[in-house]
This record gives structure tokens, sequence and C-alpha cells, in this order.
């Protein structure tokens, strides 16, 4: 028989499977050929290949109970269902802790009796709407509409791998989009459990029942680990708690699945308390007289009953009640001689803890919701009470009819003759909800989802935030902790998609036609040889489409500051549309058109309408550069500021037929000279640069030799151009001289200015001097005056003698001679000083026009 590889490892390049081509299998009615070692075929004329176990594999695979004796097949048992209840009991306060936890989901609608009667019972949405928008985000990025699957070449590419890869890919996508539709559902189930629980598991496996594989979520009630198990790949066991109707324990009887034993009634409403727990929450609880339940225990453990001296890795099925064994199957492979167990499930975790099992949200925020929960309680019983209050009223006070409140406008007789009812009727003093203990529910309500996830916040005031750079950064920071769990979530996709292909390689006909919308497609089985890596289709770097759409609006900004041609903004806008998973990409962004060989005139035509041109070998390039260079001067055309678009395009291909004209000069040359050289030396590269540089040399001179031989009409165009150069260089000597003489009279203009000004100084200065002086001369004839006027007074008065009297006078006009004699010298000084600053600047001027 042909022996099976596993998946994962690469086998030889000499195949055991050959593949009829496709004329032949039409021929033999789809007969499909397999070669065994020892030359034999294996013809299968099946006209509708199915996956099923085979040969070898459905021989060392298979149920081996009827192998083993009934006390041991009892021993088995026995120690099956101990370990199982050994397991169950190791964890039962963890599971306790989630049956509290449930209740803060508010799944439940209650009419609360506690403190009082319609009491408010609303539980806070901080949990329920972290697990729920988790499983939102989770879900899209995981599983998008395409499929989730893509593959990975193993060693170096190749076509045949390339299309190898291709194959598995889309088959694969198939698998989980179309033939295994449960798997989406099952997945969406498993995503909601694990933020709140913490961990969640998943089976993939083979079902005969239905020739194909299956995946199915296990609730963490139905799966149950060993006390010291770190990981699933190094548990000494675990049991998958099972289900199974009557009608389902018989279909797997029949498909060879179990064992056809006498099984006892199945029990009634076979359930655990995690489950119940889930049944109150939700509403539902089991039919015990309609819906008999086996339960089964699936356990993967170690065993030793083949006589291998050795404990080897099992799968044993027993039913629990009556501990009979339905099934043990070997888990490992036949070839495999480390007997290592094949796994069958995967662990997803949110968060990694202390053990085995991994922390959610009840973990981290079930106190912030029970404190969210009570406060809004508070609140909103403290308004009932403060809208419809309560109190007291005295005993022969009554109402006439019900105590139904009062409707606005309404009044009701009271029956209380000869009381005042002000003092019958004592309302309690209710108070307003807390300001306070409102602020306190929004910074729980904040702190925990924060805690969760703060993205939705981020990409709302992105705005406000500036730069793309800073919200990505902020971005970042506020969805550290999903980018760790999704990083989580895709390792563990990975594990279980490479369970699928194992499955695919063990299950798979030697070919595989399966039909797709508009196409029929083929796998085979050799496709999953371990060559190709299966990868989910997800970026553990890039946790949600916010993030891709950020990067790609910075790589847009990027692109648009940065020189044209250093981006590809054809495959930048299309992961922009792919990030705003945007339909009909192919059809908004249409293949890129390859440029044509087209004459010049019809490559401006071309450039007009956006069509990329380019230069090829073997065109007029003189007549191109030519053509569309007097396109581009001429003022009615090219020159026009309309066609300032199409500018840099013709000015590119002009340079493009440039270097091409000179890269087939130089080759044309190079190869005449390589024609002299040795043939031992024609494929030396020093030999080759050499010539080629000699090349260089002699279309350089050609080149030159073409611009000195130039025909009448051609040096008549260079004498206007040099004639137009020279009125040019005429025009430029006439602005400077004008420029200086211009300057230079503003020079004299300031010359003139400077000397007025001194002139005025020294008419300002002697105009105030004589002033002054006509201003000292009045003062000095009042100053007399008023002398002479004291004189005669004191003569009068004490009969002074005249010749004192002369002195006095002849001191008093001496002394006002010299007061003035000393102010007409201070005020010459003054001018002096003045005329001595503006000889200063007149010198400077004159030092300056001289330099």
């Amino acid at each position: 028989m042909a022996v099976e590889q596993n998946p994962l490892e690469q086998i030889p390049q000499e195949e055991n499977i050959q593949v009829v081509p496709e004329a032949a299998m039409e021929d033999n009615l789809n007969a499909t050929f397999e070669v065994e070692d020892d030359g034999g075929v294996i013809v299968d004329f099946t006209e509708n290949a199915e996956m099923e176990a085979k040969g070898s594999v459905a021989e060392w695979f298979g149920n081996i109970v009827e192998e083993l004796d009934e006390e041991d097949l009892a021993d088995i048992a026995n120690t099956v269902i101990e370990n199982f209840e050994a397991d169950k009991d190791s964890r039962q306060e963890w599971e306790s802790m989630f049956e509290r936890g449930f209740d803060l989901l508010g799944l439940k609608l209650e009419q609360g009796s506690e403190p009082f009667e319609g009491a408010c019972t609303a539980v806070h949405p901080l949990l329920i709407e972290s697990a729920v928008k988790f499983q939102s985000k989770a879900s899209t990025e995981l599983f998008p509409s395409s499929g989730p699957v893509k593959t990975q070449i193993i060693g170096q590419a190749t076509p045949e791998k390339e299309l190898q890869a291709n194959r598995v890919q889309n088959f694969m996508n198939y698998q989980l989009t179309e033939q295994m539709p449960e798997y989406f559902d099952e997945f969406e189930r498993m995503l909601f459990h694990l933020p709140l629980i913490g961990s969640a598991f998943k089976k993939m496996y083979y079902d005969a029942t239905v020739k194909r594989p299956k995946s199915e979520f296990i609730p963490i009630d139905q799966f149950y680990v060993s006390y010291y198990a770190t990981d699933l790949s190094n548990a000494d066991r675990y049991t998958h708690l099972i289900y199974r109707s009557p009608v389902e324990i018989q279909r797997d009887i029949r498909a060879g699945v179990y064992e056809d034993v006498d099984l006892p009634e199945p029990s009634m409403g076979a359930t655990t308390n995690f489950g119940e727990k889930i049944d109150t929450i939700i509403g539902l609880s089991p039919s015990s007289d309609n819906d008999p339940q086996y339960v089964l225990l699936e356990q993967h453990c170690y065993l030793d009953i083949e006589e291998e001296d050795e404990l080897l890795p099992y799968i044993v099925t027993v039913e629990k009640d009556s501990r009979q064994i339905l099934s043990i199957r070997r888990n490992y492979k036949e070839n495999d001689t480390n007997k290592e167990k094949i796994n069958h499930f995967v662990h997803y975790r949110f968060v990694p803890g202390f053990g085995f099992y991994g922390f959610g949200l009840i973990h981290f925020l079930g106190n912030l919701t029970m404190s969210a929960t009570a406060a809004m309680r508070s609140l909103i019983d403290a308004g009932q009470f403060a809208n419809l209050p309560g109190g007291f009223k005295a005993k022969g006070v009554r109402m006439v009819g019900d105590n139904d409140p009062i409707a606005p406008g309404e009044f009701k007789e009271v029956e209380a003759t000869g009381v005042d009812l002000s003092k019958a009727i004592v309302p309690l003093p209710y108070k307003e909800p807390s300001s306070t203990l409102f602020q306190m529910l929004n910074f729980v309500t904040a702190a925990g989802q924060k805690f969760a996830d703060s993205t939705e916040q981020v990409i709302s005031d992105a705005a406000s935030y500036g730069p793309v750079g800073t919200t990505m950064a902020l971005l970042e920071a506020s969805s550290k902790f999903f980018s760790a769990v999704h990083k989580r979530l895709h390792k563990t996709q990975k594990d279980e998609f490479r369970i699928l292909a194992r499955i695919d390689f063990d299950y798979l006909p030697i070919k595989y036609p399966y039909d797709v919308p508009y196409e029929s497609r083929s796998v085979f089985k050799k496709d999953f040889d371990g060559r190709i890596d299966i990868l989910p289709v997800s970026d553990p770097n890039i946790p949600s489409n916010a993030h891709r759409m950020m990067m790609a609006n910075m790589a847009l900004q990027m692109a648009q500051q940065s020189p044209p041609g250093m981006f590809n903004l054809e495959a930048l806008n299309r992961t922009i549309l792919n990030a705003a998973n945007m339909p009909n990409i192919d059809q908004i962004l249409p293949p890129k058109i390859e440029p044509q060989q087209l004459d010049p005139v019809s490559d401006i035509m071309a450039a007009t309408k956006g069509v990329p041109i380019a230069a090829f070998p073997g065109q007029n390039h003189d007549a191109h550069i030519q053509i569309k260079m007097a396109y581009l001067q001429d003022p009615q055309n090219g020159a026009n500021p309309v066609m300032e678009r199409i500018a840099p395009i013709l000015q590119a291909n002009i340079q493009e037929h440039s270097i091409m004209k000179y890269q087939e000069q130089v080759s044309g040359v190079t190869q005449q000279l390589m024609q002299q050289v040795p043939p031992e030396q024609t494929q030396n590269p020093s030999v080759i640069e050499v010539v080629m540089a000699q090349a260089a040399q002699q279309v350089l001179s050609a080149n030159q030799a073409m611009g000195m031989a130039q025909s009448p009409e051609q040096q008549l165009v260079a004498l206007e151009q040099a004639k137009v150069e020279l009125e040019k260089q005429k025009l430029q000597s006439d602005t400077a001289s004008d420029a200086a003489e211009l300057q230079l009279k503003n020079k004299e203009l300031e010359i003139k200015e400077t000397a007025q000004i001194i002139d005025m100084l020294k008419a300002t200065g002697q105009s105030k001097t004589k002033e002054e002086q006509a201003q000292l001369n009045r003062e000095s004839k009042e100053a007399i005056k008023e002398a002479e006027l004291q004189a005669k007074i004191q003569i009068e008065e004490s009969k002074i003698d005249l010749d004192q009297r002369k002195e006095l006078a002849k001191y008093v006009s001496e002394m006002l001679k010299k007061q003035m004699e000393n102010q007409k010298e201070i005020d010459q000084t003054a001018i002096e000083n003045m005329l001595k600053v503006a000889n200063q600047q007149m010198m400077e001027i004159r030092n300056d026009e001289e330099r």
C-alpha cells in the first residue's frame, strides 16, 4: 500500500501517486490510478469522488475494540471515568465563578422586589458590550467574505509550487465557506464565549457520517483537562463530553464510528451546572421526556494496550452511564517513530493566565460591572423616589378610591373631617439623584471601556488630533490590548487550518473535483504534502480596518509630498479601497495599460488621453524628439497653459528617446569593435568595458562633427539665435547701467539734502542767538529800571548819599553786562559744536562717494 505522509513534513520529489491526464480519465469513466510500491496499480472507477478513509489509513485509525478482551475494556472504561471525575472536581470553584459572572450580562428580564417592590433590576452593559464588540471585530478580521485561508510556499518558489499553493488556497476556502457550512456559525459562537470566559475550544475532525471534515465549538463545560496540564500538546489527557441522541448514536454505529454494543436507555435531561445556568439566563429548559441523551466521554489519553511496552496516545470513547467502551483508536501516525500525539482540538486564549485556562472579561471587568450596576440602580431608584415620593399619613385619613398616583390636573377626595391635611400627611425628604454618584458611574464606565477597547473613541476624535502620525500613535496605544489578543487568535487559527490540511491529506482521493460559481476546479491529494504552509488571511500586526485606513492615508500623504514616481499610486489606491472593503475594485481600478509603439503625433494624442507612452528600440528617435519639442514650444499647443498636465509626460518621453538613441549608437559601435577582439577575449567583462568606452568616444566625436557640419538653413537659424542672444545680453547691460545711474542720482540727492540740513542748522543757530540777545537786553533794561527805582526809594527813605547811590548803580550795571557776555559765549560754543557735527557728516558722505 502507499505510505501516507505527514502534511507538515516535506516529502521526496519522487511521488507514488500519479494522476491520469484529463482525456484519459474521461475515456475511463473518471478512473483514477494509484501506483503501489510493488509496481501494482489500483484503479478507482468511482464517478463521484468522496473524502473517506481508504487502505492503510482506514486500517491504522480503525476501531480496535474487538481486539481487546472484556476485562481490559472494563479496566480502561473505569480509568477513563475516574480521570474525568477527578478533572471535573479540580475546577468546580472555577466554574462557579462563571455561574455568578453570567448574571452580569443582563440577558434575563427580571421584576425587582429588593429592596422594595418595583426596584430597578437593570444591569450595566459594560461586560456584554465589550464582548459583542470583540466578537464583531474579530469575526470581520479572521473570517472575511472571500475566505479565511491564504498560503505560503515553503522553500524556493517554482511555477509548480505556485500552482499548488493556488489550488490549496482555493480548495480550503471552498471547504470553509461552502463544504463546511457549520464552520462560520461555530466560529462566531466561539468568539462570543472567548472574551467572557478567557478560554474556548474548537474541534476539527473527519466525520464519517457525512464523509467530510467537520468543525465544532466545544463549550467550556464540555471539555476537561488534567490539573497539571499547561497546553494541549503536553497534556496527559483531556476529555470531550459529548451528548448524542439515540438517532445520532445509531447513525454513528452504521458509519463505523462506534462499535455496535448493547446500550441502556438514554438518560433524561443530562446537563451540567454550568449549562443549567446558561439555560436559566436565556430562558431554556431541556425536555427530559422527549429529548433523552447519551452522555459519551471521548478521552484523549495514553494507554499500554498493544504490547508496545510503553504508553501510546489513543482516543477512547465511553458511554458514561453503562461504562461501555464504544471505540478505541490510535492517535499517532503509523510511520511516526516518535509516536507523537495528533491534536484534534485547538485552544483559543483571550489572555494567558497562571495556568492552562486563560483570563476573560468576567475576570477583568466583573467587579467594575457590579459597581457600575449598583450605581446605576441607585440613581434610577433615587429618581423614582424623587418623582413619586412616599411618606406617612395619619390613621384617620383615608383617600377615596384606590391608591393610584395622582395624574396631572387631578384632585382626589380625602376623608379627613376636621383634620389638617398638611399635618396628617408627611412626605419623606427624598433627595434628587446624586451628581457625585453619577460622576462615579461615568468614571467606572470609562475605566472599563478604556481597558476593553477605546479604538472607536480615537477614530471619532481623529480630526482633533492633527497629523496622521499622531493619530496612528494614539490608535496603536488604544488598541494594544486587542492587538495582542488578535495575534493569539491568528496563531490558534493557523493551528486549526493545519489540522484541516492534515485531514485533507489523509482522506482526500487522488483527485477531488469540485464546482464553484462559473468554474469547475480540482485539487489533488499530493497538494497537501507539506510544501505549502497554511496561514490565516488576517494580518497579526494590523488588528482592524481602522489601522489599515490610517496607514493607507499616511502613505497617501507621503506620496503627495514626495517627487513623482517614488510611490506606486495605483497599488496605494488599491490598498486604500481594500481597507475600505470597496466592492468591484477591478472595475474601479482597471488593469494597467501597457504602452504601444506609435508614431510621434500618436504618442502626443495618447498622452492627452492618459494612456502611457514609451520609447521602443528601432524607432526614429530624432524624429520623435524634434516633433515633441516643437509641440512643447508651440504657443498654440504644448506651450498653452491648458496643456501643462502633459508637458512632464512628453519631456520624460523625450529623455527616454534620447537615452535609447545613445544606447543604440554605443551598442552598434561596440558590436563592430568587438569583431576585432580575439574570440577568447569576447567574454571578458573588462575587455567589453574597454571596448564600450572606445565606442562612447567614437559616438561623442561623431555627434560633435554632426553638430559642426550644418546646412545653410541651420547656420541661418544659429545666427538668428546668436542675434537674439546678443540683444538679450545688451538689454541686460542697459538695465544694469540704468540701475547704476539711478543709484548715483540717489547719492547726489542725499548729499544735497545733507547740505540743506547743515545750512538750516546754521540759520537756526544765528536766529536763536539774536532772539536770546534781544531778550537779554530787554531783561537787562527792566532790571536797570527796577534797580534805579529801588535806589530812589532807598534814597528817599534812608537819605543815602549820592555817591553811594552812583556806586551802587555802577555795580548793578557791571553785573548785568557780565551776565550778558557769559550768555553770549555759551550760545557761540553751542553753534560751533553743531557746525563740527555737520562737517563730519559731509566728510563721511564724500568718503562713501570716493569708495
